[in-house]
């Protein structure tokens, strides 16, 4: 759960662009597992500045 807590930390300190994209598209998820594996696809794609 840290890992989690510490990867939504991340998102708000990345640069407005970067980070208004990335809240849409973990805004997205449907349910707690999807928003997981969202984010896990952000932290190991690059696309995010963390």
């Amino acid at each position: 759960m840290t890992k989690i807590l510490n990867l939504i930390h991340s998102l708000l300190l990345t640069g407005d662009d970067t980070r208004e994209q990335a809240e849409s598209y973990l805004a997205q998820s449907r349910d707690i597992y999807e928003l997981e594996r969202r984010m896990h696809h952000l932290a190991h794609s690059g696309q995010a500045a963390w």
